[in-house]
């Protein structure tokens, strides 16, 4: 908790507060003595923190006196609502640890004989047990007072007796004991369930929802845990364990239990911080009944409390789990179970928490009110992962389920139980699904045969220099479609075609479309063995190759050798066929889990429907030309080679390889003016990168599919190709190869959804029991409707496994089961988390890691395999396998390479004495080591000196014999008081400054090195007009506009203080590093820096700070936004005052720009009269300044009257908004100068706040500290 605040200073995370209310007359003044001497008593109101060489170390201040605040509200009007008011502002102050007190309290009348009393204490020293112990004490007291009796004596224990019961524990054989449980239960160390997706440090401050159990509900939920042998907050806990579990999609759940840690005897009489937070393993099976989740609760926290005294933070250490936001647990169930009844000399006491503590995630605190008026529920969500609404979803949720657990039967199985309310299972399940579209029964091939007589002159195909018109590509393909046909080739059967991408491979496709057969598409590429097994199991009637040797040698299947194959003697016109939309027309194999590759049968209606949609939402035209670069055999290529035909528009047919080449498709797109084409997402990022762009602007719609759209990839295409649509597509193959669509904008945030369904598709996402989910909440994708593959040729048992009853659609209906884990938005659209299974997409291909693996276990010398996609670099994804036995790695992988694709070798196989496992036995894909690919065994040795000092004071610290630059420090064992130590060896060793925020967020040597490295002299990038003082992406950033010298440097000071994950960039005036020209308007240099602050964020909302001439800087800035269209939601300026105040005073001369350059380095003008002068002083004080180079120097004092020059040109125009303003408020000599001036220039309100300083000192720590804490509160109202 220490290191917490630490951290953020200005957090009033830790503060926790009660008010209780208390119904009766009371004596303030007895109160008020009663309060005095308990605080007197209680020895953790006397505690504080200080920090020094040694770390933080706890003492007692020898008294503390805090005078009761009394207020009385009755003439108010709305008393509770004030009273209620205050205690909000009061709770959002951070208690100083150093100086104290950790505590708070005031006393309101709110009624002739009601009151309420509010108590607010750093958790560091207080625990909700210790608040029950402080009350009750209080009653006691007052009570005796009030009679006039003396109090009896202090019942509380000492801290000390506490600490050194701690220490005997800590060196006794229970906690070993402990210790050891600890460590085989989660020693796999169990994914973390989380509600909102992912996890986020803890905000200053927290939603919360309160809901009430009536007194039935409740009287039902206890009603309940006595038929089940077990409490009411078993009960609950369970409820709340399989509300996670369903609305995290995972069957096994850790819950964080608070626990009061207090076995021993003394720790029952002492107030103070004892409590403990401990991880509760749960299993939740949809087979599995109610009562059996309530037995494994009952039992489980019998284990718990047990073993409670051990610290959550030492489990977490043990587990090697402390940094970087690494928890165990999930959703927090805090029960309340300390009795208040009890009464002030008669008048009785109701208590409701404020709040209890700093909220990681998510925590659900229960109290039994003693009044008899049921269960309170509040649901504190952290504003990081959970917005009001989000919130109030969960708690209206998990109430539904309680009301549906308590009248169910609890030994049904828990799959009955939904979590979604009556009006989301309609949403999900309908309204979002509402597809329904009349087609025609038409086929994949007529369209086509239509299209050709309406344009039969009309160019329909290009590859390389040749060309086909629509009636010439007909033609051929007619004559050997009647070939195949008098081969066997028929609706019902299959034909293979085994060419490279080439014309003759869209006639061969078209057909045996013709033929009435389904074409199977056998790459060339692959290897023989994986084709002969393709052949065997589809049993073609045929294949079409343009070599007699395409085959594998020994296959049986008569094959159509193009080359020389003279079709002159059959008819040119369309063949007739009996074919309708049931027909199959293609089969194309993905991987499977069991090592055998299966056939996807796709009929006649299912793509028919896609292309129709496809047409309708995206308009080809016979004017758009069309990229087919994608294999054959990935289902993609369906609609290259098929949907422009049928438009009348023209196919281009890249070369075979081409898509693997981003310069030859540039060169392809700009030649053949392509505007239409498909990307697999990690190629569309190579192609950004690689590629010409400029030549690629007839592109007008592209499309993604495959893998997961990153959005900073999508972000770069629409910034590169802006007249271009992206479209992210999904679909497997067991759905004509797409069946959702999203159309990608700029101005979207977040991941890129895979959008909503096409036509006749319905997309349910459901839980392990078939329950749909509520919107925001991961399941399985379920798909339904027109589009579905047949199923799987030849596998019945398969298809039937995967292509189930829709228990949501017509009767006889069914639906695929994807795999995919997804979950709805509300708009309505689904965004794709991942696999469910083993099976991955690498650069768009499908792989069943069973398939690898059993090709691996089939290799000599191999005892034992396994297969993952790593991604040990961002963006860097590779197939691994792993092996144990004494194969050589090198020929395992080249036997892969002849039986499997080249997308499915891995790119390195391990060999591994043994696989790590987990304590229960289970293989532990997580320590599975990263391949040391160019034969480097262990760690690389550190890169210079700063590294190398680094890597040896990390060692010292951790107590170990050696550390590597990238090893991070809590990763070995570190701890926030060890990092103390830590800070304080680097600042004596380096002569550097940071703190151990720094170490939080560079927690290797490697980073920490250069995060160093950025504080050396200024070079050319510490000049740049964007200047990035702390990095982020949890929050907007804010600009930071320059003062008159055109530096953005003073405003570093600000980073460490607004508070975690706030990115903060300054903004510096050009020409500081480069011969440039001045500016000759303040107009056109706000311009200029609207322009690279859009660079950084394209669009608003934006946030805009500026110091002195920085500040009229902002408001240009802040208006051309606006005019732009976007929002500036804060326009904050520091002693900052309009063109207006200064246009009557005479221009500064080269001393005043002389002075503002000693003043950016925080000095007073001493008498300096030249540069040469200003510069020997800096050099003198050791200021980064005076690392400048001469030019830079010259060009400071150019840019100081040029400025100055400006503002006495300037015009304002109005910003549309507030105004937060900071008044150096010490006597000057300009005492005209006042905000009030803005008045004209604004349309909001003006809130000013006054510093006790001089303009030059504004930017020193102690006046940063007050205006650091200002736009804080501003920036976390913004964020909330």
């Amino acid at each position: 908790m220490w290191y917490a605040q630490s951290l953020d200073p200005l957090s009033p995370a830790q503060n926790t507060a009660e008010c209780l209310e208390i119904d009766g007359p009371l004596d303030a003044g007895l109160f008020a003595g009663a309060l005095d001497r308990v605080t007197g008593e209680a020895d953790a109101l006397r505690v504080r923190v200080r920090s020094g060489a040694e770390g933080p170390r706890q003492y007692l201040a020898g008294s503390v006196r805090l005078p009761l605040s009394v207020h009385d509200l009755r003439e108010t009007g709305e008393p509770d609502l004030r009273a209620e008011e205050w205690m909000r502002a009061d709770l959002a102050e951070p208690f100083d640890l150093a100086e104290g007190p950790l505590f708070r309290h005031a006393l309101f009348r709110v009624g002739e004989a009601r009151w309420l009393w509010y108590l607010r204490i750093h958790h560091l020293v207080m625990d909700g047990f210790g608040y029950s112990l402080l009350v009750r004490r209080t009653a006691e007291v007052y009570t005796a007072l009030a009679g006039g009796a003396e109090p009896g004596p202090r019942v509380f224990g000492s801290l000390a007796d506490l600490v050194a019961e701690d220490e005997a524990y800590r060196a006794s054989e229970a906690f070993d004991a402990d210790r050891a449980h600890w460590s085989l239960e989660f020693g796999d160390r169990p994914e973390v369930p989380r509600l909102a997706g992912r996890g986020a440090l803890p905000s200053r401050t927290f939603h919360r929802r309160t809901a009430l159990l009536e007194p039935a509900a409740a009287d039902g939920v206890r009603e309940l845990a006595g038929r089940l042998k077990a409490t009411w907050p078993d009960v609950l806990i369970a409820a709340q364990a399989l509300y996670t579990s369903r609305a995290t999609g995972r069957r096994e759940v850790v819950l964080g239990l608070p626990m009061m840690g207090r076995l021993g005897s003394v720790a029952l009489r002492v107030p103070g911080m004892v409590m403990n937070v401990l991880p509760l393993r749960l299993t939740v099976s949809p087979g599995a009944t109610f009562a059996e989740l309530v037995r494994q609760v009952v039992l489980g926290i019998r284990r718990v409390r047990r073993h409670q005294r051990y610290r959550y933070e030492d489990i977490r250490r043990d587990l090697r789990l402390l940094g970087e936001n690494r928890g165990l647990v999930g959703p927090l169930v805090n029960v309340m179970p300390f009795d208040y009844a009890l009464d002030f000399a008669g008048a009785p006491v109701r208590a409701r928490n404020l709040s209890a503590g700093p909220v990681d995630d998510l925590t659900v605190n229960i109290y039994d009110r003693a009044d008899g008026r049921g269960l309170r529920i509040d649901h504190d969500g952290n504003p990081a992962l959970y917005d009001e609404d989000a919130l109030a979803a969960h708690q209206e949720r998990f109430l539904g389920l309680v009301a549906r657990l308590v009248r169910a039967d609890p030994h049904a199985p828990t799959a009955v139980h939904t979590i979604a309310t009556p009006a989301e299972h309609a949403l999900v399940t309908e309204t979002f699904n509402a597809t329904d579209r009349e087609l025609p029964p038409t086929t994949l091939i007529g369209p086509i045969e239509a299209q050709a007589a309406r344009t039969p002159d009309a160019t329909a195909l290009v590859h390389g220099t040749g060309t086909l018109t629509y009636a010439e590509l007909n033609t051929r393909a007619n004559r050997l479609a009647r070939h195949l046909r008098t081969l066997g080739a028929r609706p019902g059967t299959v034909v293979a075609v085994s060419l490279p991408r080439s014309v003759d491979l869209v006639v061969s496709l078209l057909a045996v479309l013709k033929a009435g057969a389904a074409y199977l598409p056998l790459d060339p590429e692959y290897p023989a063995q994986r084709v002969a097994y393709m052949l065997d199991d589809a049993a073609p009637v045929c294949a079409v190759a343009d070599t007699a040797h395409r085959l594998p040698a020994g296959a049986s299947t008569p094959v159509v050798v193009l080359d020389g194959l003279d079709l002159s003697g059959y008819l040119w016109s369309n063949p007739c066929r009996p074919l309708t939309p049931a027909h199959p027309a293609y089969v194309i194999y993905t991987s499977g889990s069991t090592g055998r590759p299966k056939g996807v049968v796709v009929p006649h209606g299912a793509i028919d429907n896609r292309l129709r949609w496809m047409q309708d939402e995206y308009g080809l035209t016979a004017g758009d030309r069309v990229l087919q670069k994608t294999p054959s055999s990935f289902d993609v290529s369906v609609w290259e080679f098929f949907w422009p035909l049928r438009q009348g528009a023209v196919l281009v047919v890249a070369d075979p390889g081409g898509h693997k080449d981003p310069a030859y498709l540039a060169s392809l797109i700009r030649e053949q003016r392509i505007t239409t084409c498909h990307f697999v997402p990690s190629m569309l990022q190579v192609f950004l990168a690689e590629a010409d762009l400029e030549a690629c602007g007839s592109l007008r719609r592209v499309f993604c599919s495959g893998e997961a759209l990153p959005r900073e990839t999508a972000n770069a295409f629409l910034r590169a190709l802006p007249l271009a649509g992206l479209h992210n597509l999904y679909g497997p193959t067991e759905a004509a190869v797409d069946v959702t669509y999203h159309a990608c904008a700029p101005e979207d945030t977040g991941p890129v959804p895979i959008g909503r369904p096409v036509w006749n598709t319905r997309l349910y996402v459901l839980d392990a029991a078939l329950q749909p989910c509520p919107p925001g909440v991961p399941g399985e994708l379920y798909l339904a409707g027109r589009q579905l593959a047949d199923g799987y040729l030849g596998r019945d048992e398969l298809t039937a496994s995967r292509f189930v009853a829709d228990p949501f659609g017509r009767p006889g209906s069914r639906m695929y089961r994807t795999g995919d884990l997804a979950r709805w938005t509300g708009k309505g659209e689904v965004e794709y988390l991942g696999r469910t299974d083993h099976q991955v997409k690498l650069r768009g291909q499908r792989i069943e890691l069973g398939e690898i693996e059993a090709a691996l276990a089939a290799q000599d010398g191999v005892d034992g395999a396994c297969a993952l996609v790593r991604e040990d670099r961002p963006g860097d994804q590779l197939l691994v396998g792993y092996v144990t036995g004494d194969a050589d790695p090198a020929a395992v992988r080249a036997a892969l390479g002849r039986e499997l694709p080249e997308h499915m070798v891995p790119a390195s196989v391990v060999v591994l004495d043994v696989f790590p496992l987990s304590p229960n036995g289970k293989l532990d894909r997580r320590e599975l080591p990263a391949p040391a690919f160019g034969g480097q065994e262990g760690s690389r040795r550190p890169s210079g000196v700063r590294e190398e000092t680094l890597t040896r004071l990390f060692a010292e610290v951790l107590g170990v014999d050696r550390v590597g630059p990238d090893d991070a420090f809590f990763d070995l064992g570190g701890t926030s008081l060890l990092a103390v130590r830590l800070v304080g060896m680097v600042r004596e060793a380096l002569g550097a400054e940071l703190t151990i925020g720094t170490l939080f967020e560079a927690a290797t040597p490697a980073a920490l090195a250069a995060r160093l490295a950025t504080g050396e002299a200024a070079g050319e990038d510490a000049l740049d007009v964007v200047l990035r003082l702390r990095g982020g992406e949890e929050h907007p950033p804010l600009f930071a506009i320059h003062p008159a010298g055109g530096i953005a440097w003073c405003y570093a000071g600000l980073s460490s203080r607004l508070g975690p994950g706030r990115p903060l960039y300054g903004i510096q005036a050009r020409g500081l590093v480069r011969d440039e020209p001045l500016p000759r308007t303040l107009q056109e240099e706000a311009a200029d820096y609207v322009a690279h602050i859009r660079r950084v964020r394209e669009h608003g909302p934006y946030r805009l700070l500026g110091w002195s001439v920085g500040g009229v800087l902002a408001h240009a800035v802040a208006v051309m936004l606006q005019e732009a269209g976007e929002e500036v939601e804060l326009l904050a300026l520091l002693d900052s005052f309009p063109a207006e105040q200064w246009r009557d005073r005479p221009a500064p001369e080269e001393g005043d720009a002389l002075t503002a350059v000693l003043r950016m380095a925080g000095f007073e003008r001493t008498g300096e009269r030249t540069r040469a002068d200003v510069v020997a002083t800096l050099r003198r004080a050791g200021s980064p300044l005076a690392g400048l180079s001469d030019l830079t120097l010259s060009k400071i004092v150019d840019i100081v009257p040029n400025h100055a020059r400006m503002m006495r040109e300037h015009v304002h125009r109005v910003f549309d908004g507030d105004l937060l303003f900071f008044t150096a408020a010490a006597p000057r000599a300009e005492d005209w100068l006042t905000y009030e001036a803005w008045r004209p220039h604004v349309t909001g309100g003006i809130v000013n706040h006054d510093l006790d300083c001089t303009h030059p000192q504004l930017m020193l720590d102690r006046f940063l500290d007050d205006i650091a804490a200002v736009l804080a509160a501003r920036l976390k109202e913004l964020d909330a």
